[in-house]
């Protein structure tokens, strides 16, 4: 049996609390293949963010395994927050390489950050300060910054739940083209079900720590709420989160 691009295997992840014992997850298992988009859904506590913290080596497993590719070591992952965490003292072109900056400035990708500045409508800010910025140009310099460093996996964690409405529509569909475009292979976590929808290949259900629901998302871009197809995968999810 081949085996997928990315495994998790079994994940478990528990926390001491007060003398109790909390599984964060518990027996957690994904996999995907390159250029997969992959959202993961279920409530506020449920494990989400624990498994992407597992994913960019931030947290380690009380057990499991993960292998990328077809080994078992670390791939490169990108990783974008929910506040786009910009440094302050940086400009939007220099934000984005930073993951380069301590090298010599010779060894910069000059041209792949001018890439992804002038994809993402960033050209004119390339100077500016955070400060500067609106929430989702600030946001925009997050998702370059992750894109620069050529990342195998992108880890999404809420990254437009802060944003107003119009922003995050206009970041939902710059996520989607830059997916479609660079063929990226992303885990998105969100709590807006509709957004997961909208965006993703195959949509995760995760409650109390384990995997209740993988449903493919076998729907035509663009897809729009009003198609009963959409209708029909929100009622499947939103069956197994709402018991």
């Amino acid at each position: 049996m081949t085996m997928a691009w990315f495994e998790a295997k079994d994940l478990r992840k528990n926390y001491g609390i007060g003398g109790a014992l909390i599984a964060a997850l518990d027996g957690f298992s994904l996999s995907a293949e390159r250029g997969d988009f992959v959202s993961i859904v279920g409530r506020s506590g449920s494990g989400k963010t624990t498994f992407l913290r597992i994913v960019a080596g931030l947290t380690e497993t009380t057990s499991g395994e993960l292998s990328f590719g077809s080994g078992t070591g670390a791939a490169k992952i990108g990783m974008v927050f929910q506040e786009p965490r910009l440094m302050p003292w940086l400009t939007v072109e220099q934000n984005i390489l930073f993951p380069f900056l301590r090298g010599p400035r010779a060894s910069m990708p000059i041209e792949r950050s001018a890439r992804f500045l002038g994809s993402l409508g960033l050209l004119p800010y390339r100077n500016a300060y955070p400060a500067q910025l609106s929430g989702g140009m600030a946001q925009r310099a997050a998702l370059g910054r992750a894109l620069c460093y050529e990342p195998e996996i992108i880890l999404m964690d809420e990254p437009l739940g802060s944003l107003d409405y119009f922003t995050r529509r206009s970041l939902q569909d710059e996520i989607l083209r830059l997916h479609m475009a660079e063929n990226l292979t992303i885990f998105f976590v969100t709590h807006d079900v509709e957004e997961a929808i909208k965006l993703s290949r195959r949509v995760v259900v995760i409650d109390e720590g384990r995997k209740i629901g993988d449903i493919p998302i076998d729907l035509d871009f663009p897809r729009k709420q009003s198609d009963p197809g959409f209708a029909r995968k929100l009622d499947e999810i939103l069956s197994l989160i709402v018991r």
